[in-house]
């Protein structure tokens, strides 16, 4: 299911007894990305895919009330944070990519935000573009673009690529590697004539500011 690229990166994460992780975690166990939706004393701890019906439900400990109705997933790889939502700009100014798809765009945004170690930030629709948004309501730290709509039509960039823009649109490829285990996941860029073709691709962890999400130091 995963590209070499993103089995490194599930490498690089450490595993964790599921039961240990507080309510509203992510991690990723049998090739899906789960969250914590309970975590309560008596070992009443529960996972839920994320982003899907209760019918993906599974409970973390074994011999617990509810592993006795729900499978179990005692082991998880366990998906690092931000540690502040600056941490989604790319230096002073919004990081902007360009995804093939308005769903992978929108997938690859609730994750940003579900990655957050402070609330507050949330996703919205970027006024008439297509695009989507991380915000506090006030400042904009991350923009996703999409080529082609949830309805199968090609959007709209030409906004993008022919008006002066505070930030410099990156291909969705070099964002961050967490996004490759998302289920609508692409390697393919769609077309190129949308962007700007000379545009350099920058590491977001070379650039200023602390980009790079990390792993919380008590499950490490």
């Amino acid at each position: 299911m995963f590209d070499p690229v993103a089995r490194a990166y599930i490498a690089s994460l450490p595993e964790v007894d599921t039961a240990r992780l507080p309510k509203n975690a992510l991690f990723l166990a049998q090739d899906r990305i789960y969250q914590v939706i309970e975590a309560s004393a008596g070992g009443f701890h529960k996972a839920r895919e994320w982003r899907q019906s209760e019918s993906t439900d599974v409970a973390l400990i074994p011999g617990s009330l509810p592993s006795k109705y729900l499978p179990v997933v005692q082991h998880g790889h366990v998906l690092p944070v931000y540690r502040s939502r600056t941490a989604l700009c790319d230096g002073d100014r919004p990081a902007c990519f360009v995804f093939p798809t308005e769903t992978l765009a929108l997938d690859a945004a609730y994750l940003d935000t579900a990655m957050l170690q402070s609330t507050g930030a949330y996703v919205r629709s970027q006024d008439h573009e297509a695009a989507y948004a991380v915000t506090d309501g006030t400042r904009i730290f991350r923009l996703y673009y999409f080529r082609q709509t949830a309805h199968g039509w090609p959007a709209d960039l030409s906004g993008l690529r022919d008006q002066p823009r505070a930030f410099v649109p990156r291909s969705h490829t070099e964002g961050p590697p967490c996004w490759r285990l998302l289920a609508t996941w692409t390697e393919s860029t769609g077309a190129a004539d949308m962007t700007q073709p000379s545009m350099r691709l920058v590491d977001l962890s070379d650039v200023g500011g602390d980009t790079v999400p990390h792993i919380p130091p008590d499950l490490t």
